[in-house]
C-alpha cells in the first residue's frame, strides 16, 4: 500500500512536470512564430499583395516612431479601440519584414522629452474641448528620409494600411519614378498669362500623382514617348493621331505601361463639382 501511495506521487510529480515542459514549449514557439489570425470579414488586419511587395523590396531597416496618448484620462475610448488596432497593424509589418521595421511606442505627455520628438517629426496633437491635447500619429524614417502621417483619424482606418504603406515606399525610394501624362485636355493646369486672371490649378488626379512621382507632360501630338518615361497615363484622347498611336505601341513594346482613362475616371476640374456625362474611351495602341 506504501509502495503504491509512493509511485501514486511520482508519477503525478512527473505528469506536473512534462505538463510543464509541455507548456513552456509551446509557449515558445508561439512566441518564435507569433502571428495574428485574422477573423475581420474585411480582413482589415491582413497586409495586402500591394503592402507585401513594398516590405519586400527593403534592404535597410525602417523606423517608426507610433505616437499615442497612453496615459491621457481624456482620451475618447473610440481613439484608445482604434489606436490599438494601430498597433496590431505595425507589428503585421514588424512580422513581415523580419524586424527591419523597428517600431518604438511614444507617449507624448505635455512639456516631455516625447512631445518635443513628436513636434520634430511633424506629429500634431489634436485639441480636446477640455483643452488638453491627445497624439495618434506616425513618424516613418529611413536613413535621411522621414515622413509624417501626423494625426490618423478613426475615420480614415480604411486607408490605414495605405497610409501607412505608401509612406514607407516614399522614404525607401531614393528616386521618384518618372510617370507621363498624355491628354487632350488641361489636366495639368494652366500658367498665367500676362494681362490675364490667374491661371488654373493642377487637376486632382494629377495633384495627387506628384506627391509620389516625377510627372512630365507628353504633347498629345508627340510621336515618340521619352526614355525616362516607366508609366504613361492617356487621359481623354480626343485628337490623338495615328503617329501618336504608334509611339504608344513602341513605348509599350519596350517595357513601358499605358493605362488609358476616360474622361469620367479623372474626377472633377478644380473649378467644377462633377463632370459631365460622356462616354468611356480606350485606348488602342497600334
Amino acid at each position: 500500500m506504501r509502495k503504491k501511495t509512493l509511485e501514486t506521487i511520482l508519477f503525478s510529480a512527473v505528469g506536473v512536470i512534462a505538463m510543464l515542459l509541455i507548456l513552456v514549449a509551446i509557449n515558445f514557439i508561439a512566441g518564435y512564430f507569433k502571428q495574428r489570425v485574422d477573423l475581420t470579414a474585411e480582413k482589415a488586419y491582413t497586409l495586402s499583395k500591394g503592402t507585401k511587395a513594398i516590405l519586400a523590396k527593403l534592404d535597410t531597416p525602417v523606423q517608426v516612431r507610433f505616437y499615442v496618448s497612453q496615459r491621457s484620462s481624456a482620451m475618447p475610448v473610440n481613439f484608445k479601440t482604434y489606436a490599438q488596432r494601430i498597433d496590431d497593424l505595425l507589428n503585421e509589418y514588424r512580422q513581415a519584414t523580419k524586424g527591419l521595421i523597428e517600431i518604438q511606442k511614444l507617449d507624448p505627455e505635455p512639456d516631455s522629452d516625447a512631445e518635443d520628438s513628436a513636434r520634430l517629426d511633424g506629429v500634431t496633437g489634436q485639441p480636446l474641448s477640455n483643452g488638453e491635447r491627445i497624439y495618434l500619429g506616425l513618424s516613418i524614417t529611413q536613413l535621411d528620409q522621414k515622413q509624417a502621417l501626423p494625426f490618423l483619424a478613426p475615420e480614415r482606418e480604411r486607408l490605414l494600411e495605405y497610409d501607412i504603406s505608401r509612406a514607407i515606399a516614399r522614404v525607401s525610394k531614393s528616386n521618384k519614378p518618372t510617370i507621363g501624362v498624355m491628354s487632350s485636355l488641361p489636366v495639368m493646369g494652366m500658367p498665367m498669362m500676362p494681362m490675364q486672371e490667374g491661371g488654373a490649378e493642377p487637376w486632382a488626379i494629377i495633384s495627387e500623382l506628384q506627391r509620389d512621382f516625377n510627372v512630365k507632360e507628353v504633347e498629345i501630338t508627340a510621336d515618340k514617348i521619352p526614355e525616362d518615361i516607366q508609366v504613361l497615363v492617356v487621359i481623354h484622347p480626343k485628337t490623338i493621331s495615328e503617329s501618336t498611336e504608334f509611339a504608344i505601341d513602341q513605348f509599350v513594346l519596350r517595357g513601358g505601361a499605358a493605362p488609358g482613362l476616360s474622361r469620367s475616371e479623372v474626377g472633377p476640374r478644380p473649378d467644377r463639382g462633377r463632370w459631365d456625362e460622356c462616354a468611356p474611351e480606350q485606348i488602342k495602341p497600334g
